[in-house]
């Protein structure tokens, strides 16, 4: 249909298996070409790419579609209800969008060159009869099916000895039958998350280039660990394996990769903890698949994560990948020596992406600097006992350094500190604040930031040989098994100077001074200064994002002479920096459009004049924050959240005159939100604001989405003289056991009604007068056990852990006389 949003992928998979690519390039993998084709078309505009979110799309142009419709109608047709038509027999490629296929059973079934039948949108009926006619049609190469009305594949399936391409991802099957292995020619076979278990025999398809699970977001590869697949070696001609788990007891020695040498894109190799042997570790033939872009090489298990061991090494130096490969990944590994492949020069040809994380031994990164040196992305995680950084490779555009706390930074031209230390953190406003966050927010991850920070101090006095036994009483307070936050606070902050002391006492002082192409740089539980961070950010003119994650040594962000050369940065998130006291001369920063700031209790937040007057989206979490941080500025913001927020009774918006989203959660201390009537607010979301009054919420007006939690809100709201329901409404954590809406509210835009993790046994009783509502979903709602009457106007109802419901709206059930004409229906 026009407006289809295509993904490149599946519409390349889909010529795969239709024949369309020619193969003849030996030295070029059949996908590959048919990306070359989709790019050529997209560049003469026969495609138009499209963002959404994270992925990209690509739809066809009005024209270009009514020429592609009239070139190929007797070869292509759309099923649809709107468009009552003869199917022209000479048909070979159908797609259905209609609500029934029974009415349309005796036209389908005769299609005798029928080639392929993609389901475009999910049918309400079961289709189970119409089903078995077309798996007589044995020419079919492509079978797409969405939200088929069964949980079982039929066994008949084996009659499609040509199928090529199977896919069920939109559907509620959860159980394959064994004459699915009996179709030799299957090439791709891609699976829902509702398959657990697949057929014995699978490793019969031989012919299977492609085994993929995935979520109902197909048009995006990303694929989710596939339930075992028995002899999986025999699928020599297998192009993508995402996750191998190398487990003998489930039968996947490494020795079932030996002859899968056809396998591309990214694999996942992980339990090596199995492995015992070098030898079983070669047998894998690592180096001969050519064809892989991305190699991740994993132990997991994480038991005396401080012990060495030696079978590492030998194992690592069996899994030689091959020299072609663009990103690996090191994972749990215990050596503190790299393998000999790793060493050798120019072994990688072109090394883009390289990680290290959980990697307890190591002390410092591979010596010879060619392996890095195409290197654009760089990731250091736990990797506790690395002290020092190489010199990092000119073409650097991504570094990511990240619980590593040894690695301290430090500027050599800054002046000793630790004496003035009190004065620098601002002890009284940590100390007074930092309860506060915690009474609203996770208390676990306070404790579990202390504790972090105890354990890098007792790293460093080991490293500098430091006697231990002056932080007794320090470890007595943090293992203590009841909690209790003053006592750990003041534990912390006596921690916290030891270590700072230890930081700016030590005669090393190495600054951290990446490339100047960086683009994003990433600095988590690890040391560096005010200074050094000045020094690191001074020349990064094409940094678009920064992020400061439980860096306690920071106490005030670089001057303004520093920010004003990062011009590029677009992106700036701070996080559990318990001491950042200021943000110094952010506002210097002119492109910065999306600043979020989470559990830093120092901070001082009483005035907006340290904002960049850019921002457009602004995220505080576990703060203290004045009333008068928003009273100037900000004139281009479009979505401000603040959640676990303290000391903000009133908030005044009146002159954010952009903004579209505000989402407030959490919010003890708010009762006032001063000049919502000037503001065309798109989503508004509003969770435990207790104090918030009547007055002020009467005076909301959303035009798209509301979020709210308490039905009390909800009906101010409703009962408001002009508020219209929005075209989303969301209730979530509603603690009352009963809800009803405002009869006399106008819900005349209401399409979508979202109910999550609700405490009510029942649903509102007045659901049917919601004429305009065409989706129901009901999530995580154990208490609710029927339907009430629904609106006619419903076309899909979505029903997820609610067992009680799902039971009543199963055929026969109480509540399925209410559901049966729905078109969509989802139980999960």
């Amino acid at each position: 249909p026009k407006g289809y949003r295509y993904g490149m992928r599946e519409l390349v998979h889909l010529w795969m298996a239709e024949g369309f690519i020619d193969s003849c390039n030996e030295n070029k993998r059949v996908e590959d070409i048919g990306k070359d084709c989709f790019s050529e078309m997209v560049s003469v505009s026969f495609f138009q790419p499209i963002g959404h979110g994270f992925r990209t799309y690509y739809v066809m142009h009005d024209l270009i579609h009514d020429l592609a419709e009239s070139l190929s109608k007797e070869h292509c047709f759309r099923l649809e209800d709107e468009k009552v038509a003869d199917i022209p027999c000479t048909v070979r490629h159908l797609s259905v969008r209609v609500e029934s296929m029974i009415q349309h059973k005796q036209s389908i079934c005769k299609l005798h060159h029928l080639r392929t039948i993609i389901c475009i949108d999910p049918v309400k009926d079961d289709v189970s009869d119409v089903f078995t006619e077309i798996l007589r049609n044995s020419k079919l190469r492509v079978l797409y099916l969405s939200l088929y009305n069964s949980s079982k594949l039929p066994g008949s399936i084996d009659e499609l000895k040509h199928l090529r391409y199977l896919n069920i991802i939109n559907t509620s099957i959860s159980e394959l039958p064994r004459s699915l292995c009996t179709l030799y020619h299957l090439q791709f076979l891609k699976l829902s998350l509702e398959v657990k278990s697949l057929p014995d025999k699978l490793c019969n398809l031989n012919k299977l280039w492609y085994l993929e699970r995935h979520g109902s977001w197909i048009n995006y590869p990303y694929n989710t660990t596939l339930p075992q697949v028995p002899n999986i070696g025999k699928l020599t001609l297998l192009q993508q394996l995402y996750n191998f788990s190398a487990e003998k007891q489930k039968g996947y020695e490494l020795r079932q990769l030996r002859g899968m040498n056809e396998l591309g894109g990214c694999l996942n190799v992980t339990n090596l903890e199995n492995v015992t042997a070098k030898d079983e570790a070669l047998e894998s033939n690592l180096h001969r698949k050519i064809h892989l872009e991305s190699l991740h090489l994993g132990w997991s298990y994480m038991d005396d994560i401080n012990v060495e061991d030696n079978l590492h090494l030998e194992i690592l130096e069996g899994l030689m990948p091959p020299p072609r490969l663009r990103g690996l990944t090191i994972q749990g590994y215990r050596s503190a020596k790299y393998p000999g492949w790793f060493l050798q020069d120019s072994y990688f040809e072109n090394l883009e992406t390289f990680e290290l994380a959980n990697c307890t031994a190591l002390q410092g990164l591979p010596t010879n600097a060619e392996l890095l040196g195409n290197c654009c992305s760089l990731h250091l995680r736990n990797v506790p006992k690395l002290k020092t950084l190489p010199c990092l490779p000119a073409g650097l555009k991504e570094l990511s350094i990240s619980k590593c706390p040894l690695l301290i930074f430090v500027s050599s031209d800054e002046p000793e500190q630790h004496d003035q230390l009190e004065n620098i953190m601002n002890i009284d406003q940590l100390a007074s604040n930092l309860p506060l966050i915690t009474h609203v927010g996770p208390v676990s991850k306070t404790r579990d930031i202390i504790a972090s920070e105890f354990s890098s101090l007792e790293q460093l006095m080991a490293l500098m040989d430091v006697d231990m036994s002056r932080i007794e009483n320090i470890r007595s307070v943090i293992e203590r098994e009841e909690f209790v936050i003053e006592d750990s606070i003041n534990a912390w902050i006596c921690c916290h100077k030891e270590r700072m002391g230890l930081i700016y006492g030590r005669s090393i002082r190495l600054p951290l001074v990446p490339p100047s192409e960086l683009t994003k740089l990433y600095l988590s539980s690890c040391s560096i200064t005010d200074g050094a961070l000045a020094v690191c950010l001074n020349g990064l003119t094409s940094l678009r994002s920064l992020a400061l994650i439980k860096i306690m040594t920071l106490t005030t962000l670089p001057s303004q002479e520093v920010f004003q050369h990062l011009t590029m940065l677009g992106d700036l998130e701070i996080k559990s920096c318990w001491c950042l006291r200021s943000l110094g001369g952010l506002r210097a920063a002119t492109s910065l459009s999306d600043v979020r700031l989470y559990s830093c209790p120092s901070l001082d937040l009483a005035r907006g004049d340290e904002m960049p007057l850019s921002a457009e989206e602004l995220i505080i979490f576990y703060c203290v924050v004045a009333a008068n941080f928003f009273s100037s500025g900000l004139q281009h913001l479009r979505w401000l959240n603040m959640v676990g927020c303290r000391s903000l009774a009133s908030l005044s918006i009146g002159h954010l005159t952009s903004l579209a989203k505000l989402e407030l959660v959490d919010l003890p201390d708010l009762c006032f939100i001063e000049g919502l009537s000037s503001l065309k607010l798109h989503l508004v979301s509003l969770k435990d604001v207790p104090k918030l009054n009547a007055k002020c919420i009467s005076q909301f007006r959303v035009q798209n989405t509301l979020f709210v939690s308490s039905p009390l809100i909800l009906n101010h709201m409703l009962s408001a003289k002009g508020f219209i329901v929005p075209e989303v409404l969301f209730l979530r954590n509603c603690k009352e056991p009963s809800v009803s809406f405002e009869e006399s509210a106008n819900f005349s835009s209401l399409r979508h009604l979202y109910l999550k993790e609700c405490e009510m046994v029942s649903l509102p009783g007045n659901l049917k007068c919601l004429t305009s509502l065409t989706r129901l979903d009901i999530l995580e709602c154990p208490n609710i056990s029927s339907l009430p009457d629904l609106p006619s106007s419903l076309q899909h109802i979505r029903v997820r852990g609610c067992e009680r419901l799902k039971e009543s709206c199963q055929a026969l059930g109480e509540s399925w006389p209410k559901i049966a004409s729905i078109r969509c229906k989802e139980f999960i």
